[in-house]
């Protein structure tokens, strides 16, 4: 039943005579005035701010609701708050509407922008569809996304209306265009040099109050109204005495009783200069809790890359962030703020002349500057890239101690395996691990399948090596060994001789204050007649004679044997589980793999290094042959959606299938994926 469309006639009945009220009034509920549309959610009217992507991020309405208000905060010295203002002057102005403003002159709609010229070439190049050739799903979905004829779609405006206009920053708006008034109120009165008469001037907040309600009584019961309140409590625009919290408090209940009572007649857009007045502040805060919606804008700080692109090509670079503190509720008890919406996700804003103000998601920028490196590669990073690390194998685990090799698998191979290693002084500590690494099978597999590495059976070979190796090796290994420990002697000297000439400064200082002492208060003499048992001078002892201690130099334990041992050109065959096809296969992609044994899968797919991102994809691997339970794509794909991640499975082809297959390479491998994301009705 959900999927009956409601334009659709189930039922031709013959009208009757008894119901002729029944028959006309759908035709009256049509008949809305311009710039009015019915909300997709609940059915109130709606009006456009007069940008688009605003328009459908004010929480599913699809415009902003009569009888709300929307406050605009933005943080630093740009604008970009009152360029939404303009476009909200001038969709009323199009539209027959009455705009109010506060503290601007009337003068102020010659600098609204015009319309933007129509498209032609767009138009022509994309030819409507019939409504038969159009895909039938059900009505309720066609207010999804960005589809802004979805109301038209239904028979909720008339053919021909423009909910939405197109400006251009670059015009002004044409006085043929504007079908509705600027009526301006003032904000400051006339300058005095008395500050206790200027203090006692009345209010502005009042004067528009009193203003709005003498001309919502006055005029006709369809006029739509407008309110514009730009920069609110700027001292550029507002007295002093504004800024009180009793004026601008009692100002909002005020605005707000007019909302509710000419709830289809009236909308308010304000914005608010946060460098002034941060979030932060109580009189802020009571300011977003009398307003239906708080929007916040972050500029971002210019580049030149961003202020001038050299490439015709790119996309619009974003400008700054948008945050979304709250909405415009469905009713008064709430349901339609943020808190559990996905408007909580990261937006940007951009702002161009044709285009307008754009709201998209936000997202970082390919780091086009380290691709150029890699193309031009010098002859001593092929050499490092051609590198083999040395993997012990020790009692079934697979070991690598050199932090070189450690460092060079993590940036070339995108291999982070797993710190091991405890310190002797406190080997029961588990936070801080070091070397060595354990590297899983697969890790392992996917080195020596790269010919990065190769593997080894350190008890046997070290035996093997050490006696098969010859004098000039012996000679050169330790040398090497007599250099580490001079280069350590000479550190242990400098730090001795650092901790010496502190101890050096703290004795003079210590008898520096002790003769002070003795000088400020001096001990009195010993006379001849005073008998002391301690007269005799006390007999000094004799200094053993000092033993001549030689420096020895410092004991190394080498971390790494690799300039004793001769590496090897053959690996030791490794056992992998039937998991690893998937691995290699997001390996060779530039993926990042860990265990996914805590998302409930095999492993956690990131796109680039784990410690600067976030896993992208939960990745499970099966058989060709078998059977996938449907609760696992169901319970997989549900905790995948749940944690911001893809469920991915995968599993490799047959030989026999793969060579027949037409489509199998050696470069794409026989391994094929599949992504599964939970999607709400």
């Amino acid at each position: 039943m959900s999927f009956v469309k409601r334009n659709v006639v189930l039922s031709a009945a013959r009208p009757t005579a008894a119901t002729p009220a029944t028959a006309a009034q759908p035709k009256s509920e049509k008949q809305l005035q311009p710039g009015l549309r019915p909300s997709p959610v609940d059915g109130r009217l709606t009006t456009s701010t007069g940008t688009s992507s605003l328009d459908q991020l004010l929480a599913g309405h699809g415009g902003l609701p009569l009888g709300t208000s929307l406050l605009i905060e933005e943080q630093g010295t740009t604008d970009f708050s009152g360029t939404i203002l303009r476009y909200y002057a001038a969709e009323g102005l199009v539209q027959g509407h009455q705009v109010h403003v506060l503290g601007y002159p009337a003068d102020w709609k010659h600098q609204l922008p015009g319309l933007a010229a129509p498209d032609k070439k767009g138009k022509a190049a994309q030819p409507v569809a019939p409504p038969e050739d159009k895909m039938k799903i059900a009505w309720r979905y066609e207010s999804l996304g960005n589809n802004q004829n979805a109301a038209a779609a239904r028979g909720e405006t008339s053919p021909g209306a423009t909910f939405c206009h197109s400006f251009d920053l670059g015009r002004r708006l044409a006085v043929s265009s504007c079908t509705g008034t600027v009526l301006s109120t003032p904000s400051t009165g006339p300058p005095t040099l008395d500050r206790a008469s200027s203090s006692q001037t009345s209010s502005p907040f009042k004067a528009i109050i009193k203003h709005l309600r003498t001309q919502l009584e006055t005029s006709a019961p369809t006029t739509i109204h407008r309110l514009v309140i730009p920069s609110l409590l700027s001292p550029s625009l507002y007295a002093v005495g504004c800024g009180q919290p009793s004026e601008v408090l009692q100002f909002l209940h005020g605005l707000r009783a007019l909302l509710r009572e000419h709830s289809t007649r009236l909308t308010a857009l304000i914005t608010l200069p946060t460098f002034l007045f941060p979030r932060s502040s109580g009189l802020v805060r009571w300011m977003e809790l009398l307003c239906d919606g708080v929007v916040e804008l972050i500029p971002l700080p210019a580049t030149p890359a961003v202020a001038a692109p050299t490439d015709t090509k790119t996309v619009d670079q974003p400008q700054g962030l948008l945050k979304v503190h709250s909405l415009p509720v469905y009713h008064e008890k709430g349901g339609g703020g943020a808190a559990t919406s996905s408007f909580r996700e990261n937006l940007s804003f951009s702002l161009s002349a044709s285009k307008g103000l754009v709201i998209k998601p936000y997202s970082l920028p390919p780091m086009v500057e380290e691709e150029k490196p890699k193309k031009e590669k010098s002859h001593a990073t092929t050499v490092k890239d051609d590198r083999q690390v040395r993997i012990s194998r020790i009692a079934g685990r697979y070991l690598v101690f050199d932090i070189d090799d450690v460092v060079h698998i993590r940036r070339h191979h995108g291999i982070c395996a797993v710190f091991t290693g405890t310190m002797p002084q406190n080997p029961t500590q588990n936070v801080f691990l070091g070397l060595p690494i354990e590297l899983y099978a697969q890790e392992a597999k996917i080195l020596v399948d790269k010919k990065a590495g190769y593997i080894v059976d350190d008890a046997a070979d070290h035996l093997t090596q050490l006696k098969t190796m010859d004098e000039s090796l012996r000679k050169e290994y330790i040398q090497s060994l007599k250099v580490q420990r001079k280069n350590a002697q000479l550190v242990f000297e400098e730090a001795k001789a650092l901790s010496h000439a502190r101890h050096q400064d703290k004795r003079k200082a210590t008898s520096a204050s002790k003769k002070s002492r003795e000088t400020n208060h001096p001990t009195p003499p010993a006379t001849v007649e005073q008998n002391s048992l301690f007269d005799a001078q006390p007999v000094k002892p004799v200094p053993a004679p000092a033993t001549v201690v030689k420096d020895t130099m410092p004991a190394l334990t080498p971390t790494t044997s690799s300039t004793l041992i001769v590496p090897q050109t053959s690996s030791t065959p490794v056992e992998v589980p039937s998991s690893f096809p998937l691995q290699a296969y997001l390996n060779s992609r530039g993926y990042f793999i860990t265990p996914g044994l805590r998302f409930g899968g095999d492993f956690s797919v990131y796109p680039g290094d784990p410690l600067r991102y976030h896993a992208h994809y939960l990745a499970t691997s099966y058989e060709w042959e078998k059977k996938i339970p449907l609760l696992d794509l169901l319970t997989s794909g549900r905790l995948g959606t749940a944690v911001k991640k893809s469920f991915l499975l995968g599993g490799q082809q047959p030989q026999d299938q793969a060579a027949e297959s037409e489509k199998a390479s050696a470069a794409d491998g026989d391994v094929r994926v599949f992504c599964i994301e939970w999607a709400g009705m």
